[in-house]
């Protein structure tokens, strides 16, 4: 391709870019969420179903025509799965909103500490995704003890002193009887 041509192509490109983007549109987000704080028990009981309680503050561009909502997935942050899933009306006016969303799921059935996401979506007009779906938020450092935590091993400080001077006094005496053998 001679110089011409390739001048002429990136020259009709960038005409065609500019084209394009003069008569794009960019609109502000409908709603925003600014807050979100939750409450999870710090420990449960294996194969126990707890409660929680999200807290949601945000505003929508809102001419009183559309519903909002908002929905709280709690997710296991290993696997993905959401374990729990609940929404709570915003109204037709969500200008300003704060709501509150309760959520129940079951805790694992084995001790650990179990870490949760928790996705935050407002929805217009009882949508799930595509254009129905406003604003989404994770807060992804939720953990629950399930159980009593594991105790941490104890291993005295006499003790460990004692093991290690026997290691160091027995790799001493290995070590001279190999200089007498060999000597």
């Amino acid at each position: 391709m001679n110089t011409r041509a390739c001048v002429c192509t990136v020259l009709g490109l960038l005409l065609l870019l500019t084209i394009s983007l003069s008569h794009s549109t960019v609109a502000a987000a409908r709603c925003q969420v600014s807050n979100v704080s939750y409450s999870v028990p710090a420990q449960a009981a294996p194969a126990q179903q707890i409660e929680s309680t999200t807290t949601v503050s945000g505003s929508c561009v809102s001419n009183g025509e559309d519903y909002y909502s908002v929905r709280v997935d709690f997710v296991d942050a290993p696997s993905g799965s959401i374990v729990s899933s609940n929404s709570t009306p915003i109204g037709y006016s969500a200008t300003n909103f704060t709501v509150m969303v309760e959520n129940f799921a079951t805790t694992p059935s084995n001790n650990g500490t179990w870490h949760l996401n928790i996705d935050v979506y407002v929805i217009r007009a009882g949508g799930t995704a595509g254009s129905y779906l406003l604003d989404y938020r994770t807060m992804s450092n939720a953990t629950v003890q399930i159980g009593a935590p594991a105790p941490v091993p104890e291993f005295p400080i006499a003790e460990s002193f004692t093991v290690v001077i026997g290691s160091f006094v027995a790799s001493v005496a290995a070590q001279r009887r190999r200089k007498h053998r060999f000597s």
